[in-house]
């Protein structure tokens, strides 16, 4: 089941840059970023409170047949203590304040879905590194030289982005893209992992849209365009919301508690293809730099994934 949801994530995921390309003819970035949060928050507390509608009413009947008093007060009421409500708020600033913001603003700015869409790839690598302090887990002598492998295809990567004229600031603001993701994963896998998934991402998107969605609204608006260009825009924010937002983050939250950071980011290795056949079929040069850079990501990903002592995180 868990490779089925792997697959599911990339395919949807894959789109999700070229997407965020088309509705920033609308919206900008900020918009952007409310207007997935929003999307994906709503369906997730819809799903989430039917969830919990059922389960309540079957704890009841349990209740009823058995006396099982306890199963009913905990299939009722919001999981976790006032510590995990706390720490909630790492996923929200880091995981998803400024990725949600800081992809659409590169990508509307250089109208380049395909090289931002392959940043992703950099998730895995900064998990290894970052679930050194934060988990404790080290990795082997192979792991750590598919590591060195990946940031090597990275910078090749970013110097192919230096010589389309992107500035050294913005592969920096792209570069941290990535790490934001690791730090928020790992954090999840050692503070959240007993967090249901749906509960822990409708509160997460929750969360972060009360944030953004008042700046967006009060600082951009809708940009001045009509007709079939703004319907366009906004059934594409729609799709981004609900689906490559909400359905395809808790997904992704349960890969994290079920099998770790380190597996559930595998999918950002995956990802770029589709980022780059979106970009492709979208006018976009795709380079003979960024399929080295990508072959030579899939390498180091065999170095790290390879059957062996493994680390689980």
């Amino acid at each position: 089941m868990h490779h089925l949801m792997f697959i599911a994530i990339c395919l949807i995921w894959g789109s999700n840059f070229v997407l965020m390309k088309w509705a920033y003819i609308a919206f900008g970035p900020i918009g952007v970023g409310a207007g997935r949060v929003l999307g994906g928050a709503g369906v997730l507390w819809a799903v989430w409170a039917l969830s919990n509608l059922h389960t309540h009413g079957q704890a009841s009947q349990d209740e009823g047949e058995k006396g099982c008093e306890t199963t009913a007060t905990k299939a009722s009421g919001f999981p976790g203590g006032g510590g995990d409500w706390l720490a909630l708020m790492v996923p929200v600033t880091i995981g998803s304040i400024y990725p949600y913001i800081m992809q659409p603003y590169l990508i509307g700015k250089h109208q380049d879905s395909a090289f931002f869409g392959m940043m992703v790839c950099l998730v895995p690598l900064m998990t290894v590194l970052a679930s050194v302090p934060m988990l404790r887990i080290f990795p082997t002598a192979r792991q750590l030289g598919g590591v060195l492998l990946g940031l090597l295809c990275m910078g090749l990567l970013f110097r192919d982005g230096g010589v389309r004229g992107m500035s050294g600031w913005d592969l920096l603001l792209a570069a941290l893209v990535p790490m934001s993701y690791a730090v928020s994963n790992t954090f999840i896998k050692r503070r959240l992992s007993k967090m249901p998934p749906l509960f822990m991402t409708a509160m997460i998107l929750g969360l972060t849209s009360l944030v953004i969605t008042p700046v967006g609204i009060v600082a951009e608006g809708v940009k001045p365009i009509s007709g079939p260009d703004l319907w366009e825009a906004v059934l594409v924010m729609a799709w981004l919301g609900i689906v490559g937002t909400g359905i395809a983050t808790v997904l992704f939250y349960r890969l994290i508690q079920t099998h770790g950071p380190l597996y559930a980011g595998m999918v950002t290795y995956v990802i770029p293809l589709g980022a780059l056949s979106w970009g492709w079929y979208d006018g976009e040069t795709v380079t003979g730099a960024q399929l080295l850079a990508l072959v030579g990501v899939f390498a180091a990903v065999t170095m790290v994934q390879w059957p062996g002592k493994k680390i689980d995180v």
